[in-house]
């Protein structure tokens, strides 16, 4: 399932209250909600499911959760709550943990408690089930009682929640699962898994997060003409091998990533109406095409249109 997104501002406080609560309640978090801030609270929040996880984002205006004990199917739920951006404090069972980026927290859905945030803030949490975690952990209460502080695993696993949280479409099943089981062998690292337990999930979690570094570096230079195996490798310290390995275990490979991206790309740019005036060609050469024969080919075979009827049909919808 794709991102879902919950944006609102200018509600009167007992509306915004529902809406807020009913959206965290669909990720196995009840909470009740109170604003703490002068004026109208706003907050934009995205939520996204992954194989049994939830992944939310969200900034908001000063508010106070207080953690209800959700329903009994629900309470092996664990959430673990990382400050992007402010200052929280996290409070539950006797434990009192002051958030801030380099600190977070890790909350029970079956203990009572409460989250809540002074000033303006962005955080990121991550909603497990404890069955997933279970049998593999040495130290879940003290993490609990003392909050986690942030290391190369957690800047690791916060690199990898928010590329997700940047993805808008959705994943098809098989990739959910694996997202889903890199996130769980990222946690139990943090969390304490055994030393064999924590080593396979280190290496699960370090691939995982390296090839949603190489996409996002991709995504970011398309247009760029000295995009290439070498250059990507040269910027990772990452051998042209490790990569096509990394690649190959998504099921699919580094050039037909790139082309795949460059296309969807330059159909964007195409149908955009601030880009109506604009030359194929020059949409093409800014997608990273620098054959126009190549990328008519392309473009066609991956949508069954050629770029010119592409944008025809979104200057031109009725005909």
């Amino acid at each position: 399932m794709a991102v879902q997104r919950l944006l609102l501002s200018g509600q009167p406080v007992p509306v915004f209250k529902q809406t807020v609560e009913t959206f965290y309640q669909a990720t196995g978090c009840k909470v009740d909600f109170t604003h703490l801030g002068r004026g109208l609270p706003w907050v934009d929040m995205r939520r996204r499911p992954l194989h049994g996880l939830w992944v939310v984002e969200a900034e908001s205006s000063p508010y106070c959760n207080k953690v209800l004990r959700t329903a009994e199917q629900d309470c092996d739920l664990l959430k673990l709550g990382v400050a992007i951006r402010g200052r929280l404090r996290s409070e539950q069972a006797g434990a009192d943990i002051r958030m801030c980026p380099g600190k977070s927290a890790l909350i029970a859905a079956d203990r009572v408690g409460s989250i809540s945030a002074q000033g303006l803030c962005r955080t990121l949490a991550l909603a497990i089930p404890r069955e997933r975690l279970a049998g593999r952990l040495d130290q879940l209460d003290k993490v609990m009682r003392e909050g986690l502080s942030h290391g190369p695993e957690m800047r690791l696993l916060e690199f990898y929640l928010l590329s997700l949280m940047q993805e808008q479409e959705d994943y098809h099943p098989g990739a959910e699962q694996r997202i889903a089981e890199h996130l769980c062998d990222l946690v139990n690292l943090l969390l304490g898994a055994r030393h064999s337990d924590a080593e396979a999930g280190r290496q699960r979690g370090v691939r995982a997060v390296q090839i949603a570094r190489l996409k996002a570096d991709i995504d970011a230079h398309l247009g760029n003409t000295e995009l290439s195996l070498d250059w990507l490798a040269q910027r990772h310290g990452l051998g042209r091998r490790a990569i096509r390995n990394l690649f190959y275990a998504e099921g699919t490979n580094f050039t037909d990533y790139v082309l795949s991206k460059r296309l969807d790309l330059a159909y964007s740019l195409l149908i955009s109406p601030a880009c109506c005036k604009r030359s194929i060609i020059s949409i093409a050469v800014d997608a990273g095409f620098g054959d126009i024969s190549w990328f008519n080919r392309t473009f066609r075979r991956r949508f069954g249109i050629t770029p010119r009827e592409a944008r025809d049909r979104a200057l031109h919808p009725s005909h």
